[in-house]
């Protein structure tokens, strides 16, 4: 029979010479040794005189001292023939076994491969039998003296722990090294006030900028042309000049700079008839090519944004107004005259109407008088819509009688009008009244 020495599994095959699980050689086992031996304490001293291993060989007992822990022998020693490996049986071993291993050389023993062995039996004593200590063996100078081991030390492999802990108590001590000293946090605190207070003061600057220094930019920019008195219209320049300053020639405006997509409308008196060719007034100005004319017997022209199929967004209309023969003054108290009239004409005309502003304004160069209005339109495919809207009236040019009137109407399906204030500044609007020009 043939066993592993390192899984400890045994094998019937004699031919077989490594172990099938780890690979291990396997060595012959000796079937007598599988038989329990039991010791006989009465007759065993103690651990260290009697031996309690198999002497594998067979040691010059003269040259070997059994109550020694180290064991020499002379150089001249030879040593003996190493015997095979028994790796013990299967069975869990008894409290009277010991595990060892055989010697390698006659002076050195290794302890990382146990063997199992036992003492004579009770009947048939064994002679004392040199003991190999588990603890491994150093080879001495043949002059020095054996050492007699401690008493209480028993003969057995020593465990790691407790060899740590001899080795650390042989060492001196060593003085324990200072605790470091306990840094302040005081700096630290006063790094992230400082940085707090940075970033505090930073959005303190940046809120001032955005919520007072940028606003007050903002309405610093200059307002459109169209302007208005304050009193009546706010963020609008006062007007000093009378209406009838604008029909001199050296109030008229350059030339203008239409834009590509910028539709010429000239003003023609062949083109019309009735009341209007009689009081014809030139003038002519640009629009937008995608706004369409709206015919209308009562102004000279109407042209108007949409949004389809034909809702309103912007409207503008230039239509005449007729003076009394006999008026030579066209100051603002005749304006407001003309004022009522129109304003009277529209509260029954629009629904929820109301007249927001009057007073003197400017269209380019030129000098009018205007009033704002607003209403509501209900009810609609396009739901509730708000209505805005401006009159502006020019003056007659010199030597005639007939003026001409402007009619600017918005709702809030124009996206850019949020307001009755935003009506001829933005939007499309700006591009007719900067470019209207009076002709001769």
């Amino acid at each position: 029979m043939k066993r592993c020495p390192k899984c400890n599994r045994a094998y019937a095959t004699d031919t077989q010479k490594f172990c099938t699980h780890d690979g291990g050689l396997l060595f012959m086992v000796d079937e007598s040794l599988t038989e329990t031996v039991q010791f006989d304490s009465a007759k065993v001293r103690d651990k260290v005189s009697h031996p309690t291993t198999r002497d594998l060989g067979e040691p010059n007992s003269a040259a070997v001292d059994p109550e020694a822990t180290v064991i020499s022998s002379p150089a001249a020693q030879s040593a003996p023939p190493p015997r095979a490996r028994d790796t013990g049986n299967l069975e869990p071993p008894q409290q009277t076994q010991y595990y060892g291993a055989p010697p390698s050389t006659a002076s050195s023993v290794s302890p990382s491969a146990p063997a199992m062995v036992s003492a004579p039996p009770p009947s048939a004593p064994a002679p004392p039998q040199p003991a190999v200590p588990s603890a491994p063996l150093t080879e001495t100078p043949p002059a020095q003296a054996p050492v007699t081991p401690p008493p209480a030390t028993p003969s057995g492999p020593i465990a790691p722990a407790a060899a740590q802990a001899a080795a650390a108590s042989a060492q001196p001590s060593q003085p324990l090294a200072a605790a470091p000293k306990k840094k302040s946090k005081l700096p630290l605190i006063l790094g992230l006030v400082a940085i707090v207070l940075v970033l505090f003061v930073g959005a303190a600057v940046a809120a001032a900028y955005f919520f007072v220094i940028r606003p007050r930019q903002l309405a610093q920019v200059e307002k459109p042309t169209v302007t208005t008195e304050p009193a009546t219209a706010p963020g609008l320049p006062t007007n000093t000049a009378t209406p009838a300053e604008v029909s001199q020639p050296a109030n008229e405006p350059p030339p203008y700079n239409p834009p590509a997509d910028a539709v010429q409308f000239t003003n023609s008196q062949d083109a019309l008839s009735g009341r209007l060719a009689e009081n014809f007034v030139a003038f002519s100005f640009y629009y937008p090519n995608r706004w369409v004319k709206v015919p209308s017997s009562e102004n000279f022209v109407t042209v108007e944004r949409r949004l389809p199929p034909d809702f309103t967004q912007e409207n503008f209309g230039i239509a005449p107004w007729y003076a009394p023969g006999d008026t030579t003054t066209f100051d603002d108290s005749f304006f407001k005259t003309l004022v009522e009239k129109d304003d009277a004409g529209f509260s029954r005309k629009f629904p929820e109407y109301r007249k927001v502003s009057e007073g003197p304004t400017k269209v380019g160069t030129y000098d009018a008088y205007e009033f704002r209005f607003e209403g509501m339109s209900r009810g609609t495919d396009k739901g509730d819509l708000t209505l805005w809207g401006r009159e502006i009236f020019f003056p007659p040019r010199a030597g005639e009688k007939t003026g001409v009137k402007f009619l600017i109407l918005t709702t809030s399906l124009a996206p850019e009008l949020k307001s009755i204030d935003d009506v001829g500044v933005k939007g499309e609007l700006p591009m007719i009244l900067e470019s209207f020009r009076f002709g001769k």
